[in-house]
């Protein structure tokens, strides 16, 4: 990895973790993790991964696991569906971002249920509905960006 590689990575856990604080309950992490699946570097994705779970884990107010088990969840869900889609496509994410938006529900209903902390399900219904809406689009912000730091490496 280079120097702009790992600004770049900085600098969206910055702005994810800005963006996060604005709206609580919400992963915007999630899209820089899928990207980081996505380009197979095996060495970067675990630096990014243990980097994004221990800032998630370290924000959020359960015990830990919660992230730990949706991301596993992610990663499952790319491999599978990576198979049948063009694994960059617009319509790939959409899909596996409404999967994902199931499995933050199911995760963290069974998460909170099992802390004993209290949960609205509307409430967490709606976050995981806004999750699998806005994951695309932030991926496709993302994506875009690295094209330019990729650009650089080929030079």
């Amino acid at each position: 990895m280079n120097w702009a590689n790992i600004g770049w990575w900085v600098a969206y856990a910055c702005i994810a973790i800005v963006l996060q604080s604005r709206a609580p309950g919400l992963d915007f992490l999630l899209p820089g993790f899928i990207l980081a699946i996505q380009e197979r570097n095996g060495a970067q994705f675990l630096w990014v991964a243990v980097f994004f779970l221990l800032l998630q884990e370290g924000m959020g107010n359960m015990a830990f696991g919660g992230t730990l088990l949706w991301y596993a969840l992610a990663v499952f869900l790319f491999r599978l569906g990576h198979n049948l889609f063009e694994a960059e496509s617009f319509l790939f994410i959409f899909l596996l971002s409404g999967c994902l938006g199931v499995t933050h529900y199911l995760v963290f209903s069974i998460m909170a249920g099992l802390q004993g902390i209290p949960v609205h399900p509307q409430t967490l219904m709606d976050e995981s509905v806004f999750q699998a809406l806005f994951t695309p689009f932030l991926w496709r912000l993302a994506h875009y960006s690295r094209r330019f730091i990729h650009r650089e490496d080929r030079a």
